[in-house]
């Protein structure tokens, strides 16, 4: 069985009424007609629809997608938006330090004077 949530169909319309039409909204679920005839819009009645065409019945729970606007939520999606930026710069950034450390080079472009003086190693 799944939760409904009111929220996720949008606000409740003032002018609908699912018994409109004689009852056009609502052919092929007449036996459920009292339950349907409290949908709050014509969201929430295509969602009730679905539940009944499924053989289940409906469940209106609170909370909807409400957790998303949640504080923690929004911290959480940008300390990883935070990371993944800081990843992208770090390996943006690694690779052309290295290779100009392994040219003996520092990251200014100049030579540091402890190889500008070193000696080139004798192999054994």
């Amino acid at each position: 069985m799944r939760c409904l949530y009111r929220g996720d169909y949008g606000q409740p319309d003032p002018g609908f009424d699912p018994g409109a039409g004689g009852g056009a909204l609502l052919r092929g679920f007449e036996a459920h007609r009292a339950e349907l005839m409290r949908a709050q819009n014509a969201g929430e009645l295509a969602a009730m629809q679905r539940q009944m065409a499924r053989g289940e019945s409906i469940l209106w729970c609170d909370q909807g997608y409400g957790w998303v606007s949640a504080p923690g939520v929004g911290f959480t999606l940008e300390a990883l938006g935070a990371m993944v930026l800081l990843a992208y710069l770090l390996m943006r950034a690694l690779p052309p330090a290295r290779a100009a450390v392994r040219r003996g080079r520092g990251a200014s472009g100049e030579t540091p004077p402890f190889v500008a003086n070193s000696e080139p190693r004798s192999r054994r």
